[in-house]
């Protein structure tokens, strides 16, 4: 072949845990590139000195800082009135170059939680762009961005330069307004000001000054002035160029909270009653709250219902956080009701399902002819630099795998590419051609390698002792053995099997899309007998497939107690007079009532989902 194919995901044989604990197992796992070679030991990564500085106590009204949110805004009446206008005759367009939903977005009024922005902004590891938490690491990514805000990842630069002569006559024209505005006794250009000149004004060129009113507030806010690069990027939109705004929204957030982390640091090295550190954070913050709203069960409000044409992120608008008494206590201790995948679960009436959360697991071909949705999805994959106004940040994704459904090994260390922006975009912008990547069924459950806990439990050991500190009513019992990933959380019951894929004869997969929650978690009880499982050989990929979107989807074995003899998998019966079985069976029964207890709670939470649909 001319372009060979080039695979995303290492597919091998391993001993995988689920994140939550529980017994090891054998089974064919995906873990997404880059990975580290299987010979390779890879060192502890050491957590920053910065972890072990944070405040002793989580009181962030105490702590001697300000912090200005000048990237939070809330959708004004007027702002809406002038939405309302301009895509009654721009929809169209807005549509084409994916702005649409994200210009929507910028009418909803997210309320702020002060306290879970702190919480999690302590977890933030600049080093890596992830969050550290005891029980694992998890970041807000490129999908995040493009689901909840609506801003692509395909398209050109936001430093994409106007080319034409009549695009740069536009620009200057504009900037001429602006000029007039430094003139005035304002002597500045704000977004308050720029609104009042042109909303509905009817000028030749109002929707480009739309635009760079939305950007400059909404987008890229840079102390409530219309920014300069504003005009450019607007300019490309209005006239059908399609910009890549996600990778340049998320630098920022990554920059603004490795920002925020620094000054929580440095402010504990101050006296209370002394002097105050200030931070003004200039991204879309909201994005980080809505993003935990998302996964931390415990931590969100209940979501509005979503009307047709509303976006996703309609389900939090005019809504309050839920206040807990402990929020670091709570963060540390989530794991084991984190939402890795919330928007491959979620079945939510009006919103689109993307044909990347399949049914079924499935491989794909992919190229430059794909459609824009799994080409989308394939970005948010790719280990590369995020190009922003002013910043250029690193996106490791392939260390938080399981938030794409992938299995989770020790991540390979990977150093800065490019300080040259340029250079970077051009890494970001790789076209993608002859790619073969793996799909997992979208109720599908990611593991962690053995190897992956005990690489974290050394990694994080301070964490985790701190976690333990803080609730001594949760530590580990004593003589049980569970994984160091989730310390001091719950094992998941018995018949939550690790791989949707791994179910009896008669129990066809399509089948499970019909059925309520509760039966799932009903059916799921009838596999507890098996301790060991190992999935089935996918069908390979042959070397002549036609299409580039042709898929080819795994077969699913069905492992039953007279697989026993060819190894396939242990039962209880046939593993009962295993010494590690006897072991595992006494911790199960003392534990039956704290398994039944989660197994209630579970169903409670996953009732409140589908009320949601």
């Amino acid at each position: 072949m001319e372009n060979p194919l080039e695979s995303m995901v290492e597919e091998r044989e391993e001993l995988m845990v689920p994140p939550s604990g529980g017994n090891p197992f054998l089974k064919k796992a995906y873990f997404l590139k880059p990975t580290l070679p299987i010979s390779t030991i890879e060192l502890p990564f050491e957590l920053p000195h910065s972890f072990s500085s944070i405040p002793s106590r989580f009181e962030p009204k105490k702590w001697p800082l300000q912090v200005e949110f000048h990237g939070w805004k809330q959708g004004t009446k007027d702002w809406k009135s002038w939405v309302d206008q301009m895509a009654s005759v721009h929809q169209s367009s807005w549509k084409a170059v994916g702005i649409y939903e994200a210009i929507l977005n910028s009418t909803y009024q997210i309320r702020r939680q002060n306290s879970l922005v702190y919480g999690l902004a302590e977890k933030w590891c600049p080093e890596t762009n992830t969050f550290i938490f005891p029980w694992g690491e998890t970041t807000i990514t490129l999908e995040d961005v493009m689901v909840l805000g609506s801003f692509s990842v395909l398209g050109d630069s936001v430093l994409s330069p106007l080319e034409t002569t009549q695009h740069k006559e536009i620009e200057e024209e504009l900037l001429q307004e602006r000029k007039e505005f430094y003139r005035s006794s304002a002597n500045k250009s704000t977004t308050s000001l720029w609104l009042k000149k042109f909303i509905k004004s009817g000028h030749k060129f109002e929707h480009e000054a739309f635009l760079v009113y939305w950007l400059s507030r909404y987008v890229f806010n840079h102390n409530d002035i219309t920014h300069r690069p504003a005009f450019s990027i607007a300019i490309h939109l209005a006239r059908g160029i399609k910009i890549a705004l996600a990778p340049a929204v998320l630098a920022s957030i990554y920059k603004d909270l490795g920002l925020l982390k620094r000054k929580i640091v440095a402010s504990n090295q101050l006296e209370i009653g002394g002097a105050h550190l200030q931070v003004t954070l200039k991204s879309p913050f909201h994005l980080l709250q809505v993003w935990a709203w998302e996964r931390f069960l415990e931590l969100r409000p209940k979501p509005n219902v979503i009307n047709f044409g509303e976006t996703r992120l309609a389900r939090w608008d005019k809504l309050n956080g839920m206040e807990v008494e402990n929020l670091r206590k709570v963060l540390d201790s989530a794991g084991g009701d984190f939402k890795w995948r919330p928007y491959a679960l979620d079945v939510i009436e009006n919103l689109h399902l993307p044909k990347y959360y399949p049914q079924k697991e499935t491989w794909v071909l992919a190229g430059s002819d794909s459609n824009d949705e799994l080409l989308s999805f394939i970005r948010c994959l790719i280990v590369s630099e995020l190009v922003g106004l002013g910043t250029i940040e690193h996106y490791l994704p392939h260390r938080v795998a399981m938030q794409f459904g992938f299995d989770q090994d020790i991540p390979c260390s990977i150093t800065r590419l490019f300080h040259n922006s340029d250079k970077a975009w051009k890494y970001y912008n790789n076209e993608i051609k002859n790619v073969k990547l793996y799909l997992p069924c979208r109720l599908f459950e990611a593991d962690v390698s053995i190897k992956y806990t005990k690489w974290w439990k050394k990694s994080v050991s301070g964490l985790e002792d701190a976690s333990e500190a803080a609730s001594p009513q949760k530590k580990k019992a004593k003589g049980t053995d569970r994984s160091p990933l989730m310390v001091n959380h719950p094992l998941v019951p018995p018949g939550f099997a690790p791989n949707c894929n791994i179910m009896e004869a008669e129990d066809p997969m399509d089948d499970d899309d019909k059925l309520t929650i509760p039966e799932l978690l009903k059916r799921n009880k009838k596999y507890e007998n098996f301790v060991i499982i190992e999935d089935s050989d996918s069908e390979k990929l042959s070397g002549g497939v036609p299409s580039l979107e042709s898929k080819i989807a795994g077969e699913s074995s069905v492992c039953t107690k007279s697989d026993k003899d060819n190894g396939r998998v242990v039962g209880k019966e046939s593993a009962s007079s295993s010494p590690l079985f006897e072991s595992r069976v006494l911790e199960f029964e003392k534990r039956g009532s704290e398994i039944t207890a989660r197994i209630k709670r579970l169903e409670s939470m996953l009732d409140e989902l589908n009320a949601d649909v």
